[in-house]
């Protein structure tokens, strides 16, 4: 019976992840017409759905911040999600002044930084249509990239304020590519280039490599 039961549960977590990625393969397919609202609004359906979405490696981002951000460090992060990593960051480093996650989802029990220096500032709009209340010298974005098209990318580079000095891009992208196609993988990923088309157009705006690991890329200008 307990054998029979196990069959039985990996056979509808096979067809439920079938049928998301469906789904998915949808979302990228009217991702182009997509309204910001409706953005916003899936960003939350997703939140309760699937509430650990946090990923990101501490090492590069330890050492972006101990060796190339200028002090005082006033951090904005691009969705932070549930604030896991201005959590792990701000319990280490006393010397940043403020860490504010520009994200999608809505103010929620869910956030799980509560040091007094962290704020989650939910959008109605894109970014790079915003006016920023503070300035900042340091910008993250640990698997978000990947979550926008290349259009998006481009407006939100060209929008980098100038007190920004320094860039952290994390993202599962290839080495280099001009039309990634992500159907059929169980993400909302939709950016169609790759790294080297990134770190080119980061180029365009000053902004040259300082340091890179893995899937992590520093940009500093």
């Amino acid at each position: 019976m307990y054998n029979i039961k196990r069959i039985l549960v990996n056979k509808y977590l096979q067809y439920f992840q079938i049928y998301e990625i469906h789904r998915l393969d949808r979302y990228r397919k009217k991702y182009d017409s997509l309204s910001f609202r409706s953005k916003i609004k899936k960003a939350n359906k997703w939140l309760k759905l699937y509430p650990e979405q946090a990923h990101f490696n501490l090492t590069p981002i330890n050492y972006w911040l101990e060796n190339i951000v200028d002090r005082p460090v006033s951090v904005l992060e691009i969705g932070g999600w549930r604030g896991d990593l201005a959590e792990k960051v701000l319990l280490s480093f006393e010397h940043i002044n403020l860490w504010h996650n520009y994200d999608l989802i809505k103010q929620n029990s869910y956030q799980k930084c509560h040091d007094n220096r962290y704020k989650l500032i939910s959008m109605e709009e894109d970014l790079w249509h915003m006016f920023l209340k503070f300035e900042y010298n340091a910008l993250i974005a640990t698997h978000m990239i990947e979550h926008i098209n290349w259009k998006e990318f481009i407006e939100l580079i060209n929008w980098i304020p100038e007190s920004i000095r320094t860039v952290l891009f994390e993202a599962p992208l290839p080495a280099s590519n001009e039309k990634i196609n992500w159907k059929g993988d169980y993400s909302s990923h939709v950016l169609e280039k790759g790294w080297e088309q990134v770190i080119t157009e980061m180029k365009r705006h000053r902004f040259s490599v300082d340091y890179s690991e893995g899937n992590t890329f520093i940009f500093k200008r």
